[in-house]
């Protein structure tokens, strides 16, 4: 989701607070009254510091000048000096993974001194459906992979897993970076955990990670081959792209199943580690030099 779309969205949930939503009949009402219309934005006297705040970030979002876009940020934090947004936005363009591990830090360790502790504990299992998490699960998931750009992909998988914990419907998608992270750090208990909660994937990621889980755990088997079957009828690309040794292309804003785009996706993360472990690239190739 792009900044347009949260921004969106979060008028839509300003526009729902006001409206004092309580009952299913409540809601079918509102959505049938906003049906065709476009989301309304909230002057600015109607709204608190924070949610000025918010506003201001995505503006800087939006403007192509940097020093504007500075001057944005610090008039967020001026109004709100623990403005999550804020801080996820200066992670966003930092320079360095380490400035970003410890702005997404600070962005998520104040989302949850807003939350509160209560707060967590009543609505463990929901979050990412309840609006006011997002800023929060945006700053743990940035968190979490700027742990693996540092080399903490231990601390980036602990991560990973209090986010599926807080949130098991996982819209972020961030089973398959955790899988993935399972396999490389021969963690083959925990990825069938996953597995076992997460079943019947077809993406690229969920199928080549069950290839090389089977590999890891089984070897040449039968069952590796018979994975590696199936996983090649849903995308063709994806093994040349794990044995080559070319640059990949650059990763696109989207993909498509089956697709190319799908195969430069997962080879831009899973390549590193196929490609580190004895063994697992020599596979691929003796099975498809015979081809």
């Amino acid at each position: 989701m792009d900044k347009k779309q949260q921004k969106m969205m979060l008028d839509l949930h300003r526009l729902m607070e006001a409206a004092n939503l309580k009952t299913k009949e409540d809601y079918e009402c509102f959505a049938r009254e906003m049906t065709g219309k476009t989301i309304p934005e909230f002057d600015k006297e109607a709204l608190s510091k924070e949610e000025q705040a918010q506003d201001l970030v995505y503006q800087a979002s939006e403007v192509d000048d940097v020093l504007e876009a500075d001057r944005l940020i610090f008039q967020a934090f001026l109004l709100d000096p623990d403005c999550v947004e804020a801080y996820e936005y200066l992670a966003g363009v930092a320079g360095s993974p380490m400035l970003s591990l410890m702005l997404f830090r600070n962005g998520f360790t104040a989302a949850r001194k807003k939350l509160g502790e209560k707060y967590f504990k009543e609505n463990k299992g929901h979050f990412w459906g309840l609006h006011e998490t997002r800023p929060f699960m945006r700053c743990m998931q940035g968190y979490a992979d700027a742990l693996y750009l540092v080399g903490q992909a231990e601390a980036a998988l602990d991560v990973y897993f209090e986010m599926l914990e807080l949130n098991p419907n996982d819209n972020q998608g961030v089973r398959d970076q955790a899988s993935l992270h399972c396999l490389e750090l021969n963690r083959l208990d925990d990825f069938e955990k996953l597995a076992t909660k997460y079943p019947g994937g077809i993406t690229a990621f969920y199928l080549f990670n069950k290839v090389f889980y089977s590999f890891l755990k089984e070897g040449d088997s039968e069952t590796s081959r018979a994975l590696l079957a199936e996983a090649r009828v849903r995308n063709k690309h994806v093994p040349m792209l794990l044995m080559s040794r070319k640059e990949l292309p650059p990763l696109s804003d989207t993909y498509s199943l089956g697709e190319k785009s799908e195969a430069v996706y997962y080879a831009t993360f899973a390549r590193p580690i196929w490609q580190a472990k004895i063994g697992s690239i020599s596979w691929l190739e003796k099975i498809y030099q015979k081809r």
